[in-house]
């Protein structure tokens, strides 16, 4: 089935929107998904962080 001429820069201009709307989908899943993987870890983060200085202050005393 060919299409005709007329319709094709419609056509284009709603490939195009749909297009951003998938990339716009798609970015802000991967933001919700690193957000939640932050708070994930942020408690095992903060842990390591504080055994760290634990260990620098008790390996340099100031």
């Amino acid at each position: 089935m060919k299409i005709p001429k007329v319709f094709h820069p419609i056509l284009g201009v709603l490939i195009g929107f749909i297009l951003f709307l998938a990339g716009i989908a798609v970015l802000s899943a991967v933001f919700v998904a690193t957000y939640k993987a932050i708070q994930y870890a942020k408690p095992f983060a903060y842990d390591v962080i504080t055994n760290i200085v634990n260990h620098l202050a008790q390996w340099l005393p100031l």
